[in-house]
């Protein structure tokens, strides 16, 4: 019985190979021009984060009024008048939302970076610990060069997100790879 579920499953993934194919390049297309415009690329990751508010406030308004009761009803709504005002902003002030999110991924990057140093040099005993110690001293440089950078706010976003939907798409095209090459077809084909 086992075997004519693998089966089926082996099946559809041959079917939907051309799907992950043709998804992957399209991907790797997009990420291209993304790349090749970072300010576009830039606006487009701000514009997703403000939609991305507006639905987190949504959603957090239906939860206190369905979900919850009380005070924490009124804690929810009020994180969903939060939500729907930061995305309110992002779609209000796309230059100074891609300020701000700049800097705090800055930020973020480097408390990551310290975090990492300490770790290498706290476990330095063990084996690996120079790579930690690497990735740190990295990731710390990187969050600087973005935070001292005052063109950053409108590359930075973009890269990441260009970058991202590039290696999806590898990611699909090196998925569609392997069940051509890796997943025998079903016995049933």
């Amino acid at each position: 019985m086992k075997t004519v579920g693998n089966d089926l499953v082996r099946s559809q993934l041959h079917q939907n190979r051309k799907w992950y194919i043709g998804l992957g390049i399209l991907l790797i297309i997009f990420g291209i021009i993304l790349l090749a415009s970072l300010p576009f690329a830039t606006l487009s990751a701000v514009f997703i984060f403000g939609v991305l508010m507006m639905v987190g406030g949504v959603l957090h308004f239906i939860a206190a009024f369905k979900i919850f009761e009380g005070g924490f009803r009124w804690l929810w709504a009020l994180f969903g008048v939060l939500y729907l005002a930061a995305g309110y902003y992002a779609f209000n002030t796309p230059v100074k939302t891609a300020i701000v999110l700049t800097n705090l991924l800055a930020i973020v990057l480097i408390i990551a970076g310290v975090i990492r140093i300490f770790n290498a040099v706290l476990f330095r005993a063990l084996p690996g610990w120079g790579w930690t110690l690497f990735s740190g001293l990295l990731t710390l440089v990187t969050g600087i060069i973005i935070l001292k950078s005052p063109d950053a706010p409108f590359w930075v976003l973009g890269l990441f997100l260009a970058i991202d939907i590039l290696f999806q798409g590898i990611n699909y095209l090196t998925f569609a790879s392997y069940i051509k090459h890796e997943v025998p077809k079903s016995s049933a084909d």
